[in-house]
């Protein structure tokens, strides 16, 4: 086969392309039939925009493998509820032997046509699990709603607030008689005045109903206002940096806020439960050198070995002359402190206060 070669002395001609910059001869022809070197605009990525979550929901989180007998807090109410759940729920992420459940109706409170019958949902769920505690938060929506029957009951009306305070008393009832600790939450300030009034009224129900059934209240109004006392939908979150806590309609509350109300709730959970000291170390042997300086405290019904405090004193008994009537006791004999004792032992020296010495 015969081979073409280029002899030394021919040197290879080669045609320089143009890389768009200087002088290009073929450039008008390539004009002229379709082709040259058009660049090719490039379009600039687009940045997809992130949807923002929604005003008081939290970001994604992990938690922590739950055991299978972790002990249940359950949280129960309405749209607050749900916020203060997720807040627990973040806050309380990495402890084992805790989990967090929610029984809630965003829109639903006490009042209205066919609002929840809150004590039975409430009672379904503490008999069918190792529930620890009960955390409520609910009224907001209460607002403007009668209670039905043949004539309805109109919105705060003596007979409307004695027909809630029984709804509310029910379901106090109805977890203290299980012995379960709960914990009430009372609803924030906000920048109505009229709406102010009525939450106002409604708070007073439920601290009553604390107090009466040994409730633990946790009171928000303070905590959601500013130094003046006039309403701010702006302060500390739980790191301390000025947040906003409230939102657009300055009723419910955004993350951080919802993460601040859990603070306070979760302060109430750690007093009732020990510092979940008591959960946290049940199961574990017995070790000498392992000592627990944070166990369950006593529950609110429990009663001591003394006995119940309102037992009378006897008048007659030494106790009462000593603490109630402020009566000196009888000095005992021999003891260092009776008078008697120094003299006894001066005579028996063959001495006395009398010649001194």
């Amino acid at each position: 086969m015969a081979q073409s070669s280029v002899p030394n002395n021919q040197q290879e001609i080669v045609v320089a392309q143009n890389s768009g910059g200087g002088f290009n001869p073929f450039r008008a022809l390539g004009r002229i039939f379709g082709g040259g070197d058009r660049r090719k605009k490039t379009k600039a990525p687009t940045q997809r925009k992130t949807p923002s979550r929604p005003a008081g929901t939290p970001p994604k989180f992990e938690e922590t493998e739950k055991d299978p007998d972790a002990g249940l807090i359950l949280v129960v109410g309405d749209r607050m509820a749900r916020g203060v759940a997720d807040g627990l729920r973040f806050t309380l992420a990495q402890q084992p032997k805790i989990k967090i459940e929610k029984i809630t109706e965003d829109k639903q409170g006490f009042a209205g046509e066919t609002p929840p019958v809150w004590a039975t949902k409430v009672l379904s769920r503490i008999r069918g699990a190792e529930v620890k505690a009960v955390v409520v938060m609910l009224g907001w929506r209460d607002r403007d709603k009668s209670f039905p029957g043949e004539e309805p009951i109109e919105y705060m009306t003596g007979e409307w607030l004695e027909a809630y305070r029984n709804k509310v008393s029910a379901l106090v009832r109805t977890v203290r008689q299980e012995k379960i600790p709960l914990v009430w939450v009372g609803l924030p300030p906000t920048n109505d005045e009229l709406l102010n009034g009525d939450f106002t009224q409604l708070n007073s129900i439920y601290s009553a109903a604390a107090a009466e059934r040994r409730v633990r209240y946790v009171d928000l109004w303070d905590i959601f206002l500013a130094e003046d006392g006039s309403y701010t939908s702006y302060g500390p979150d739980v790191d301390g940096k000025n947040t906003r806590l409230r939102t657009k309609n300055r009723i419910g509350f955004t993350w951080p806020g919802y993460r601040k109300v859990a603070f306070f709730v979760e302060r109430e959970l750690s007093r009732l439960l020990g510092g979940y000291g008591g959960l946290a170390f049940e199961g574990v042997e017995d070790d000498p050198n392992f000592i627990v300086l944070t166990g369950r405290t006593t529950s609110p019904e429990a009663f001591l070995l003394g006995g119940e405090d309102d037992a009378e004193i006897d008048p007659g008994s030494m106790a009462y002359r000593f603490f109630v009537e402020g009566e000196q006791l009888p000095p005992v004999r021999g003891r260092v402190d009776d008078p008697r004792t120094k003299e006894e032992d001066l005579s028996r020296l063959g001495l006395s206060n009398a010649n001194g010495s």
